[in-house]
């Protein structure tokens, strides 16, 4: 594989990185911890190198969502056009990957939210087969 190596730094010490700009508390930092461990996993068992840059946006998002879970509130519509941008496949894979997680959190997946974690997958996929030199 070319591109950006996998990155082995803890999801902790991520979400670490992310706590120097935002406010996390300790439930939300345990629960983006669960999902962001989940989607680590997500990410080596197919072979997407996911390297610290990309892990900490995706962290971003993944708190986001965590927050959303956690007081029940959805994102809004995105633009259709947006989810062309990924395969049916991911996106089913990644909506499995959320709908687990919300399992026991009395949330409903929605396609915005997936998408938006569907889009990480997809950028670190394109920035991997990129060729040396060219940033996605």
């Amino acid at each position: 594989m070319t591109g950006t190596p996998h990155s082995s730094t803890p999801v902790r010490r991520i979400l670490a990185l992310l706590a120097e700009d935002t406010d996390i508390a300790e439930a939300e930092a345990a629960d983006a911890q669960e999902l962001l461990t989940a989607a680590d996993l997500y990410a080596s068992d197919r072979g997407i190198a996911m390297n610290d840059v990309r892990r900490l946006a995706l962290a971003a998002h993944g708190l986001a969502f965590v927050r959303r879970v956690r007081a029940h509130e959805y994102p809004p519509e995105l633009d259709r056009g947006l989810y062309d941008e990924v395969g049916a496949e991911r996106f089913e894979e990644v909506r499995s990957l959320l709908t687990a997680y919300c399992a026991d959190r009395a949330h409903t997946v929605t396609d915005p939210e997936v998408l938006l974690l569907t889009l990480h997958f997809e950028a670190a996929l394109q920035e991997d087969s990129s060729p040396p030199g060219h940033r996605v």
